[in-house]
């Protein structure tokens, strides 16, 4: 309940109308990107590690970078979630390891996989995009989609809930 003095009784050093704290939004946003980029920095290198000596496919070395740069689609969207919520630059803890890992798979995309495979050069494809391990990322990047739509749908009911805080003033605007 506000006070007489214009402030809450959660926090008596904060006015009642302040904005709310953005840093746990910031927080909460770059810790989930990090787990993601996380989970697929590791999906990658278990997937084209040289085990007992053995060199990677080319398949395997495409599927690997296909996941690095899908894992890119949820991180952008994860960054318009923070933007619309007034993030800043606290979003840089999450796009600087994104750029890294961007970089990364779009040069295990490019990789020669074994000389003795039969196709060691084949090109990378779109299908490579949609194969088995880069699945969890576009899951991910729906759930988020979702997530931004309700952010951006609340942001409307509230920006047309408001009223015009010149209207009535006796101001002239034009």
């Amino acid at each position: 309940m506000p006070s007489a003095a214009g402030t809450t009784t959660d926090d008596p050093a904060r006015p009642a109308d302040a904005p709310a704290r953005v840093w746990p939004r910031t927080a909460a946003l770059v810790l989930l990107g990090w787990l993601l980029l996380a989970w697929d920095v590791f999906a990658a290198g278990i997937n084209t590690a040289p085990f007992f000596g053995d060199i990677p496919s080319r398949d395997r070395y495409a599927e690997s970078g296909a996941v690095l740069l899908t894992a890119m689609v949820p991180v952008l969207l994860l960054g318009a979630i923070g933007l619309l919520s007034r993030c800043r630059f606290g979003l840089l803890f999450l796009a600087v390891p994104a750029a890294v890992v961007g970089a990364l798979g779009a040069d295990m995309a490019g990789s020669p996989g074994d000389p003795a495979d039969p196709d060691p050069r084949r090109p990378f494809a779109v299908a490579d995009l949609v194969a088995d391990l880069t699945r969890p990322n576009w899951v991910v990047a729906a759930v988020i989609l979702l997530a931004l739509t309700a952010v951006v749908a609340r942001r409307v009911r509230q920006s047309g809930s408001r009223p015009d805080p010149q209207a009535g003033q006796g101001r002239d605007v034009g």
